[in-house]
């Protein structure tokens, strides 16, 4: 049973929001039960290896410190704010949250972050390059929404925050406790703490088109022989020496073109899991490991990215940049350690005989693990 649901029409906000205008939706969680309170992220936030940092606001001035941070460091006056990155992957309370997105694919998934804000604290003017769900925790929190941004809005000088110079307010809502609001890519917003508040951010992600371009190409070019050559079996006389045509380019293209005209769905696989660091590689399953012996359990490692592309009568699996094969049979047990749900071992090795070559592979990955 899902602990958490967002009050959303899914069609409309698809059809009309989802990467196109911001969208506040009041009581978007009904009878929100927040995830972790202000001291518990404080305590979090201690912790090495997180990706957490307090910012303050004094003034015109702003200024970040980065973490792990100590009890001293939250002793401080005025008006700042602890923001701590993939509370997910250490509270399975915040890690339900994704489940109220999964009308989206959950390969668009990145993390849950959550902040804590005295009064007055803020992250500032900015915009994101992800769509983001932010969701009001404990408080209040005034947030005021802009423009489209890009690249070259002015940004402000003499800090290390990406913070616009220029920020025009559109829109503005007091947010309570289980107000949601959603904000595409580039749209400028600005929250203020109005009282001490706590905050929810589901964030999203999304492969640069050039690192789609990269792998594709790499992997294009590993199955290119290498005497296929530029080929103009129709050419005509030249009338200039040295001379590149507009046909030489035209052909030229049209033949790099034909290279494009592949449905091999590996390279973009690939490319979306292998953009989030994942967990530590397991030990190599080849020295014999017992699945049986691992536990009753298998769990997807909350770090970890997993993908699957049915293709035919196969499908195709990703996790960590790589590929393997596997049987649609298998297909149920992808979908549920894809949405954070936990399979047993024994079902998953009787669903065919391919399971346990599947498991070996993601668990050397470092994509599971398993448990009593």
């Amino acid at each position: 049973m899902l602990r958490y649901r967002l009050q959303l029409d899914v069609t409309e906000f698809l059809a009309q929001y989802w990467q196109r205008k911001h969208l506040f939706v009041p009581g978007g969680f009904e009878n929100f039960e927040v995830p972790a309170d202000g001291d518990e992220l404080a305590g979090l936030a201690m912790e090495s290896g997180l990706d957490s940092r307090i910012v303050v606001h004094e003034g015109y001035s702003w200024h970040q410190e980065r973490g792990p941070f100590t009890t001293n460091s939250y002793d401080r006056p005025g008006s700042w704010t602890l923001l701590v990155h993939g509370v997910d992957q250490h509270w399975d309370d915040a890690a339900e949250l994704l489940h109220a997105v999964r009308f989206l694919p959950t390969w668009r998934l990145d993390d849950v972050m959550m902040s804590y804000a005295t009064d007055g604290g803020s992250a500032g003017p900015h915009y994101d390059n992800y769509d983001v769900f932010i969701i009001q925790g404990a408080g209040q929190r005034l947030w005021q929404i802009g423009g489209l941004c890009n690249g070259e809005s002015p940004l402000l000088q003499d800090t290390d925050l990406r913070l616009l110079a220029d920020f025009e307010v559109h829109s503005e809502y007091l947010m309570n406790t289980g107000d949601v609001l959603y904000v595409p890519p580039g749209i400028a917003h600005y929250g203020t703490s109005v009282g001490e508040s706590t905050s929810f951010s589901i964030g999203f992600r999304a492969p640069r088109q050039s690192d789609l371009l990269a792998r594709w190409a790499d992997n294009r070019l590993t199955d290119l022989e290498d005497d296929l050559l530029f080929q103009d079996p129709a050419r005509e006389a030249a009338k200039h020496a040295g001379e590149i045509t507009t046909e030489d380019l035209n052909l030229a293209r049209a033949q790099l073109l034909s290279v494009f005209d592949n449905d091999d769905p590996r390279w973009f696989g690939e490319a979306i899991t292998n953009s989030a660091a994942g967990s530590d590689p397991a030990p190599d399953p080849a020295t014999e490991l017992n699945l049986e012996e691992q536990g009753t359990w298998v769990a997807r490692t909350p770090e970890s990215r997993i993908a699957w592309h049915a293709r035919n009568d196969e499908l195709l699996v990703f996790a960590h940049g790589c590929t393997h094969d596997a049987p649609v049979a298998l297909q149920k047990t992808l979908e549920a350690l894809c949405g954070n749900e936990d399979v047993l071992l024994e079902e998953t090795l009787n669903a065919h005989d391919a399971a346990r070559g599947l498991l070996l592979w993601l668990y050397t990955e470092g994509a599971i693990f398993f448990y009593d």
